[in-house]
This record gives structure tokens, sequence and C-alpha cells, in this order.
């Protein structure tokens, strides 16, 4: 399931006079899942002012939704001064990626020492992707009793393409003690005789999670493997909620 996502070379002209870096996104949001590593061409050109401008790749992800982002960040190179060209070497972003669902690349620049600089600058990614979504839902659950109730959330798929899951959860209008988590199951030969469910461990009882990268391993005898919301009430009958849900599966 690996795949490689090259965004087009995208120019923009930068103006700064701040040694502060700022940052201006050349990607679109895009799903994080299995995004292991990155590579990056950046160009500037046209490069004038009373001081040096610099530039730097840069990334940003998002855990749940993409307008509540994590504070952005340069990315493994080595930041250049001036006008230029640059490839850098293959950068392994999974520690970033794998807690987050949207992931989104652009540059970090500034100037050097006091003063102002602006450029023509372009951004070019080449990213190694092992991943994607494959479900979004939005469900209204009721859980009758302190039972385990388990709503799936993807069709059954084979086990090759699926190393580890991540899922969000959004959860809205719901009761006090409704309380929800990631599950999976695997099945041999039919799936419509499918083992027990597995779990992340932690439930979620209100707001917006993401799970992060979630192993699940199968037997070396399953063939079948699918992703489901366990839901249940923590305390009394009837409990409620709307939730969101989205799963990704990486190899």
């Amino acid at each position: 399931m690996s795949c490689i996502t090259l965004t087009p070379e995208v120019w923009k002209r930068l103006v700064t006079d701040s040694t502060t870096a700022r940052y201006e996104w050349f990607t679109d949001w895009m799903p994080a899942a299995g995004m292991d590593k990155v590579k990056f061409v950046i160009k500037v050109k046209a490069s004038s002012g009373t001081a040096t401008f610099e530039t730097q790749p840069a990334i940003q992800t998002a855990a749940v939704r993409t307008n509540v982002p994590d504070s952005p960040a340069g990315c493994g190179a080595t930041s250049q001064g001036g006008d230029g060209e640059a490839v850098t070497a293959s950068i392994d972003i999974s520690g970033t990626t794998g807690p987050k669902y949207f992931v989104r690349y652009g540059v970090a620049y500034k100037v050097q020492a006091a003063g102002e600089a602006q450029a023509d600058v372009s951004l070019q990614v080449c990213a190694e992707t092992f991943g994607k979504i494959v479900a979004t839902r939005s469900l209204p659950l009721i859980a009758p009793d302190m039972s385990s109730f388990f709503q799936p959330l993807t069709d059954w798929m084979p086990t090759p393409m699926v190393s580890k899951y991540k899922a969000v959860f959004i959860l809205q209008n719901q009761s006090a003690d409704f309380r929800c988590r990631l599950a999976w199951q695997f099945a041999a030969t039919s799936v419509e005789s499918p083992g027990a469910w597995s779990n992340t461990g932690s439930w979620y009882s209100t707001g917006e999670q993401c799970t992060g990268d979630v192993t699940a391993t199968p037997g070396s005898n399953e063939m079948w493997t699918r992703a489901a919301i366990e839901y249940k009430s923590n305390n009394v009958s009837n409990v409620k909620a709307t939730v969101t849900a989205s799963v990704a599966i990486r190899k």
C-alpha cells in the first residue's frame, strides 16, 4: 500500500522584517496516516533587501481539526540564506505524524539580522506514504446499560493491508456517563465467524480525541480485519452521544 505523494511546485513572494520565523504553507492539509518520510526541494530567487533572507522547510500537524493545528516547526533541513536551490535528505517524520491525523508543509522564513528582506520562494514535497483514511461516519449512539456495544466503522479488509489503526472521535450532545473507544477484530476464513474484539484500553468521554497509531497484529491464520467504535454507559442506563468518527489504516 506504499505510494509516493508529489506536490506541484508552487512559487510565492515572501516579505519579512522579523528575525523570528514566520510560516507560509505551500500544500493543502493531507492525511498523516502512514506518512513516514518526506523530501523537499526549495528554491529562492530574486532576494533583496537590507538583510539576508533565510528559509527552511516547515511542517505542521493537527490531531483532529485542521482549524486547531499544532505549532509549526522547521523540518529537518538546514536553513539557507539568500538565493539558491537545495534538496533535502529523506527526513523521517514518523514520530511527528504518528500521533496526528493531518499534516501540511510549507516554508519557515526570516531575516538573519535586523532589517527587511524579500524573495521569490518555491517548495516541492515528495512524501512516502503507507496509509490512508478508510472511513468517516457520524453516528447517533445509545448505550442502554454498562455492557459494551460495537458499531463497525469500516468494511472487512485483508489483514496484509493493516498493521496499525488510527481514529478520530468527536463527541457531541453526549450524556455524562457515555464512554467510547476504538476497537477491532479479526476473522480467519469467513467474516461470518469473527474472533473477539480488541481495543485501545482507554475510554473517551468528552471532546475531540485522536488515538494515534494503534498496533493491530493478527494471528498467522487470520485473513480479515475491521474497526469499530466500542461504547457503553459508565453508570446509568440509556446514555447517548452523537459521535463523528474517522478511521485510517497503515501498512
